[in-house]
C-alpha cells in the first residue's frame, strides 16, 4: 500500500515538467485506498495520511530549492498544451506565457509545463495548495476555502461581467418585450448545475433548470424544458454558428450584467510567482502586448463587438459575495 502511494507522489511530483499522462497512478489518494483488498484499520490510515502529507511537504521543498538553485522558475497548469484559438484556456495560458517572458529581464528564464486537465474545480484547487499546479484562471469568488489567492487584474477586461442568451429562433418577440428582472423572472433558464453564475442568478430570484451536461442544455433548450440559455459574451460566437441550423439563434435585445473578474490564481505563500505574473501583466498592458494578444483572439474581438450593440437593454443583477 505504502509502494503505491509512494509511486503516485513520485509521478505526480514528476510533472517537471514533462507532461503527465492519465494513468493508474495519476488516481486521488482515495481511489487508491478504495481500491486496497483489505480494508484499513484507523491506525494504519492515519498513518498512511501523515505519509501522504509529509510526502506532499517533501515535494514542495524539492521544487523550490530546485527553482533556488537553477534560477529558473518553473510554473505548471492544468491545460492542454496544443489548443486551438477558439478554446478559453488558449488565451488564458498564453497570456500567462506573455506575462512571464515579459518578466524574463528582472526575474530569469521560466519554464512552462502542462499536466492533464482536471474537470473538477475542487480538486484543481487541492492540488494547487498542494504545490503540484501553480495557477490556474477562474472568475473571482470572495468565499473561497482554499489557500489560494487572485491576482487583481483582469484577464477579460469587462467582457466577463455581461452574458446574452442563446433561445428558441421562434422565441424572440418573447424576449424583445422583456424590461425588467420582474420580465425576466417569468421565464426559465438553463444552466450547469455546478457553474458560478447559478449562484447569482438563484440569488437574483431568476428559475433555472439545472443540468450537469454542457451539451445536454442545448438539447435541453430546443425541448422546451426552459426558454434561455445564458452564455458568456465571450463565448457564445462558435456556439450560434454551430447551433443556427438547429433552431438555436442569439437573442438580440439584451444583455444580462453583473461583476464577474477572471483573474489567475496562485498559492498564497507564492509570493514570489504572484509578484512577478503581476509585474508582466502590467508591462504587457503597459507596452500594449496584452491588448494585442487579446484582439487577436476571434472570440473576444466579436465579444467587444457585440457589446457595442447600444439597442440592447441591460439587465443588472446584484452580487451577494
Amino acid at each position: 500500500m505504502f509502494l503505491t502511494l509512494l509511486n503516485n507522489q513520485i509521478s505526480l511530483s514528476e510533472l517537471d515538467y514533462k507532461r503527465a499522462k492519465c494513468n493508474s497512478r495519476c488516481q486521488p489518494i482515495s481511489d487508491v485506498v478504495t481500491m486496497s483488498r483489505n480494508p484499513l484499520s484507523a491506525s494504519s490510515l492515519s498513518l498512511v495520511i501523515g505519509l501522504v502529507a509529509f510526502i506532499f511537504t517533501v515535494t514542495v521543498h524539492a521544487k523550490e530549492k530546485q527553482q533556488q538553485n537553477d534560477g529558473i522558475t518553473r510554473v505548471v497548469i492544468a491545460c492542454e498544451e496544443n489548443l486551438k484559438q477558439d478554446h478559453d484556456d488558449y488565451y488564458y495560458s498564453h497570456l500567462l506565457e506573455l506575462a512571464l517572458t515579459k518578466t524574463v529581464p528582472t526575474h530569469g528564464p521560466f519554464k512552462l509545463s502542462f499536466v492533464p486537465v482536471m474537470p473538477i474545480t475542487n480538486r484543481l484547487l487541492r492540488e494547487i495548495e498542494r504545490g503540484r499546479i501553480d495557477v490556474t484562471w477562474m472568475p473571482h469568488s470572495q468565499n473561497l476555502r482554499y489557500n489560494i489567492a487572485p491576482i487583481p487584474i483582469r484577464l477579460l477586461k469587462n467582457l466577463s461581467d455581461y452574458r446574452v442568451f442563446l433561445i428558441r429562433t421562434e422565441d424572440q418577440e418573447r424576449f424583445s418585450a422583456v424590461k425588467s428582472l420582474t420580465d425576466l423572472r417569468k421565464l426559465k433558464g438553463g444552466i450547469g448545475s455546478h457553474w458560478p453564475d447559478r449562484q447569482v442568478m438563484e440569488e437574483n430570484g431568476l428559475p433555472l433548470v439545472l443540468s450537469m451536461s454542457y451539451f445536454n442544455l442545448f438539447k435541453m433548450l430546443k425541448s422546451h424544458r426552459f426558454d434561455y440559455f445564458s452564455r458568456g459574451i465571450y463565448q457564445v460566437r462558435i456556439e450560434v454558428e454551430t447551433y443556427a441550423s438547429q433552431g438555436i439563434a442569439l437573442e438580440s435585445s439584451l444583455f444580462l450584467r453583473y461583476e464577474n473578474p477572471v483573474y489567475f490564481y496562485v498559492r498564497k505563500d507564492n509570493k514570489a510567482l504572484m509578484e512577478r505574473i503581476e509585474q508582466g501583466l502590467k508591462i504587457a498592458l503597459a507596452d500594449g502586448s496584452f491588448n494585442e494578444l487579446f484582439s487577436s483572439i476571434d472570440n473576444l474581438r466579436w465579444g467587444e463587438k457585440l457589446l457595442e450593440d447600444k439597442r440592447r437593454t441591460t439587465l443588472q443583477l446584484t452580487t451577494f459575495d
